[in-house]
């Protein structure tokens, strides 16, 4: 494995694949990639998909928040040490035989100090040098998502959601110090601006390492084969129904007619004209105008009753209604949270998919 510093922020804009002179490097940020779109890559083929503008504003703006969680970490009391975005430390670790992976930390550092966010808010704003733990600096991999995805994250812990995210940090720690250590995931929620971080044990990070440089050994074997050939592919890793083909930028290319080739065993309907759909979504609306203002009714006059029975001292009573004698009283209800930051640091991935199941339903939504 190398360590090397690359001379511009260009450095970020590499290819997720490419040939070089000891067989194929893949992007650490990539290692979740359909191997066949790699080689696509790889080998230059033509863009069938480019990416929609909307999304690379997205990705942008994941992009520039990601100091906004470095800082906020600090503030927390982590000891963070960002990468130069003008200079970035390039690691290089090989996965195979033929095949390496070379990325950019995004920063590595230590946990919160004994000070605790106080102490960390006095380093944050007056600069002071903070005693940190007698412990190793660690890798810490900063990410952006969706409120969505930060739920699932949260819920079913990187290894489970985002097993990429936990391979590339492996890779960094590997490069940067020879082994792999614990590793950290923090992300923000671009949605509510709330961030949290996992830690992933060193056993744990070593092994997604493993799975991720296990499935592009294939990769290395199909280059050792036929070379860098265009025409001779390898295999796909996904099906036209899954999102990562939708978003592929060689979807035409790979499967011609694209999400065409995605069965739908659904039933056919009639066709709905543009005009048909307008009527239909602006009838969506005078019905939502209409249950917020059932709504906002209904929650001034559950107000007026709890008030009614302050002023009485009771918290039960009897009421005479339009139809009927209702009763109307204060009650409790109670939710149980798990705390999954606990539950995914206890338990192994496989363990966690017994208890944690996820279940996936679909509904149109209006936005």
């Amino acid at each position: 494995m190398t360590t090397t510093a690359d001379a511009s922020r260009e450095a970020f804009n590499r290819p997720a694949a490419r040939f070089t002179a000891g067989g194929l490097d893949i992007r650490a940020s990539a290692l979740g990639q359909c191997r066949r779109a790699l080689w696509y890559t790889a080998t230059e083929q033509p863009v069938t998909n480019p990416t929609p503008p909307e999304s690379l504003t997205l990705l942008e703006a994941g992009n520039a928040l990601e100091p906004v969680v470095v800082r906020a970490m600090r503030r927390a009391g982590w000891s963070v040490t960002p990468a130069d975005r003008d200079e970035p430390m390039s690691v290089t670790v090989e996965a195979a035989p033929g095949l390496t992976v070379t990325g950019h930390p995004d920063a590595t550092g230590r946990p919160p100090t004994k000070g605790g966010a106080a102490a960390a808010v006095e380093q944050f704003l007056f600069g002071e040098e903070a005693t940190t733990h007698e412990t190793d600096e660690i890798v810490i991999e900063v990410k952006t998502r969706g409120p969505e995805a930060f739920k699932r994250w949260q819920t079913l812990g990187g290894e489970r959601s985002h097993p990429e995210s936990v391979a590339q940090a492996a890779c960094y720690s590997l490069g940067l110090y020879g082994e792999c250590r614990d590793v950290v995931i923090a992300t923000l929620d671009t949605g509510s601006r709330t961030w949290d971080h996992e830690v992933i044990p060193a056993k744990r990070a070593e092994r997604a390492w493993r799975n991720a440089s296990e499935r592009l050994e294939g990769l290395a074997e199909h280059h050792a084969l036929h070379g860098s050939d265009p025409v001779t592919l390898p295999e796909r890793d996904f099906t036209a129904s899954d999102w990562q083909c939708q978003r592929c930028p060689y979807l035409n290319l790979c499967q011609p007619g694209g999400a065409g080739e995605a069965e739908d065993d659904a039933e056919l309907h009639e066709p709905v004209s543009d005009e048909t759909a307008r009527a239909a979504l602006r009838e969506y609306e005078q019905a939502q105008g209409r249950i917020k203002s059932l709504e906002a009714d209904k929650r001034g006059a559950l107000k007026t009753l709890q008030h009614w029975l302050q002023r009485r001292g009771v918290e039960k009573a009897r009421l005479d209604g339009s139809a009927k004698t209702r009763t109307v009283g204060m009650v409790q209800s109670r939710r149980y949270s798990v705390d999954h930051t606990r539950l995914n640091a206890l338990l192994e991935p496989e363990q966690r998919a017994e208890i944690v199941t996820e279940q996936v339903s679909e509904y149109l939504r209006v936005s």
